[in-house]
């Protein structure tokens, strides 16, 4: 990463992190683009360029610990699929449930407004597409086989349901939910539809 990339970055974080304070503090809908600028020591129009609208800012966060396929790609290259799979789960639930990235909080304001809450779904659909390209590569087989695509679904649906026992509950630790979970996978009746004959 070039010097110019990386003071976007630390600009780009800066400014995130300026946002979500004001967001916690104030309230989503009653903070003001032009306040979060005023905060963040930058220009309007410099606030737009990084992030087009106030969703984008409050959902930033979400960007990075939803990076399935980041934490997958991440584990060993010669780590069996399963394995690397729980330990890119295990990896997501330190970073989610890291507190300087203050996820519960946000998490409460994206529920409560319905224009974040939809876009949070945009990230995530993104998320599990990079995700099943990054299972394919480690299953040899297209993003688009059913095989990887029911995998990445069972995966993703382990976070699914280990996230709402945390939204219920943070004090709950997220990588001891996310070991249960998968621990009980393996005595779990999964009933595939199956056709008639």
């Amino acid at each position: 990463m070039g010097l110019r990339e990386m003071k976007a970055a630390r600009t780009r974080q800066q400014i995130a992190d300026v946002a979500v304070t004001a967001f916690i503090e104030q309230g989503y809908d009653e903070t003001t683009m032009e306040q979060i600028a005023e905060a963040a020591e930058i220009g309007t129009s410099t606030l737009y360029r990084y992030f087009p609208s106030k969703e984008l800012l409050l959902l930033e966060p979400f960007g990075e610990v939803l990076d399935f396929g980041r934490f997958l790609r991440a584990r060993p290259d010669d780590e069996p699929v399963a394995e690397a799979l729980a330990g890119a789960l295990l990896d997501l639930a330190d970073a989610y449930a890291d507190p300087s990235k203050r996820i519960a909080e946000i998490r409460r304001i994206v529920d409560a407004s319905a224009v974040p809450r939809a876009r949070l779904w945009d990230v995530f659909l993104a998320s599990r597409a990079d995700f099943e390209a990054a299972l394919a590569e480690r299953m040899h087989l297209a993003p688009t086989d059913h095989s990887v695509q029911m995998t990445a679904g069972i995966t993703l649906d382990v976070f699914a349901r280990v996230d709402e026992r945390w939204k219920g509950d943070h004090r709950k630790d997220y990588r001891d939910l996310i070991r249960e979970a998968l621990a009980s996978l393996p005595t779990t009746t999964i009933i595939l539809p199956t056709l008639p004959r």
